[in-house]
């Protein structure tokens, strides 16, 4: 009898543990994926409880009496204790959602809509003021692109012939001067 009422006790306890993942749930809305994790994480949890209850109660072996006083526990935990702390956390969770935290998010809503139109005037000015920057400074691809074709030509000698009271002599002369 005394396995039977210890293991109704764990049950209740482990009902209590749940309750707590509900009130979490519950004020931090949980999506889909922790509330997964969250059961799975305290199913390994009640695993290993129900273990360690056995040890004692049962020598080491699983006795079906344990696992059912567990069970017995945590049902009448949930429907009685676990309905009234969950009606009295819905509301003194919504009670703190109306005046705390919607008035709160609103207020950030409203200082961050105000401080990103200061930043995006802020970005385009600086765009602005670097195009303009841009504009200012001469345009050099052009002239290096002239300056190297002259540089490949003046390497080129070209002979000039030039008449010289009759006679013929020979010069070399470069096209551009560098």
């Amino acid at each position: 009898m005394f396995g039977f009422s210890a293991s109704v006790a764990a049950g209740f306890l482990l009902g209590a543990i749940y309750d707590v993942l509900r009130i979490w749930r519950d004020f931090f809305h949980s999506q889909k994926r922790a509330v997964f994790f969250q059961d799975f994480f305290y199913m390994v949890f009640c695993a290993f409880f129900s273990f360690l209850l056995a040890l004692p109660l049962g020598g080491g072996a699983v006795r079906i009496y344990l696992l059912a006083g567990e069970a017995v526990g945590w049902f009448v935990y949930y429907f009685t204790v676990g309905q009234v702390t969950a009606y009295l956390f819905r509301a003194i969770s919504g009670f703190l959602y109306r005046c705390f935290f919607d008035p709160v998010g609103r207020l950030l809503k409203r200082v961050s809509g105000w401080f990103g139109k200061k930043v995006k005037i802020a970005v385009n000015l600086l765009k602005k003021k670097g195009r303009d920057w841009k504009k200012r400074l001469k345009q050099r691809a052009g002239i290096v692109y002239n300056r190297r074709n002259g540089l490949r030509r003046s390497r080129q000698k070209r002979k000039v012939v030039q008449r010289n009271e009759g006679t013929r002599k020979s010069k070399t002369k470069k096209k551009f001067s560098a």
